[in-house]
């Protein structure tokens, strides 16, 4: 007979007495869909339904005992003895879960009222920044087009400067961007003195070639020097403050308040910082 947690069902038929007869039988189900009930959380409400419908079972198997000592045999009254304990053992282990269910609904209760007053408490806070961005952005905007205003005006300084250092006079200096230089000067191409390691025969002074046996006592290091050639490295352009700056617009479609036009002063004019 299993021991398993399955709810027997009672059948209660009348014989050609008056005493009823009792037989029990196991509900079966999916080996899966009792796993998966198993494993599964119940609320204590769920629970409850559980523990009520064992009383009412035991409750059953109980009131037909008497009956079945009459008509029964020793098996049938042992078996349904079982049944009762087994009932029993299902309302007292419903019983335990009621409670530890109740317990732990009071406390996920309690938990999720926390939660819910420190996340209003965010949204309240989130709610001021929130204000305090509409706030700044304004301030933003007529800082913006106060500061296009000063880019528009160095823009126009810069191309006059610009102009100035296409058509220099003979032997004339660049004129200076007026702002702190931000590229690199080029770099010309020079040569500079290296200083290799090699081996040399010390009888000739020539290279040691290969060696073997004695010849190898005459094997010297020397520092040999001779002259290299280092490439030139390209300097980087000047870019004039009012072709790096951006300031947007708000909004998905607004046009920038300010736009940056990377049209930089090339540094190999002459000028150097």
């Amino acid at each position: 007979m299993s021991a398993g947690i399955t709810i027997p069902v009672v059948n209660v038929r009348e014989t050609r007495t008056i005493h009823p007869v009792v037989t029990i039988r196991s509900q079966h189900r999916d080996p899966f869909v009792r796993d998966a009930a198993q494993l599964a959380p119940r609320t204590s409400a769920e629970i409850a339904v559980d523990r009520d419908a064992a009383v009412a079972e035991r409750t059953a198997l109980e009131a037909s005992r008497p009956d079945l000592m009459l008509t029964g045999t020793a098996d049938d009254v042992a078996d349904l003895d079982h049944r009762i304990a087994v009932a029993k053992v299902r309302i007292d282990q419903a019983e335990a879960q009621h409670a530890a269910a109740v317990i732990a609904e009071v406390k996920s209760q309690a938990d999720d009222e926390a939660e819910q007053t420190r996340r209003k408490a965010l949204r309240k806070v989130g709610m001021k920044a929130s204000a305090e961005v509409a706030k700044l952005a304004d301030r933003y905007i007529v800082l913006a087009k106060e500061l296009a205003g000063v880019l528009g005006q160095l823009r126009e300084q810069e191309v006059r400067i610009a102009e100035a250092n296409a058509a220099l006079p003979k032997d004339a200096e660049p004129v200076p961007p007026g702002e702190p230089f931000n590229g690199t000067e080029t770099i010309p191409m020079r040569s500079e003195t290296t200083h290799d390691l090699a081996w040399v025969d010390a009888r000739t002074g020539g290279p040691a070639g290969i060696m073997a046996g004695n010849d190898l006592q005459h094997r010297v290091s020397k520092t040999i020097e001779r002259r290299v050639s280092v490439p030139s490295i390209p300097g980087e352009p000047h870019v004039p403050l009012s072709h790096r700056v951006t300031l947007p617009g708000l909004g998905r479609d607004a046009p920038p308040i300010w736009r940056s036009l990377p049209q930089p002063l090339r540094s190999d004019m002459g000028y150097r910082a």
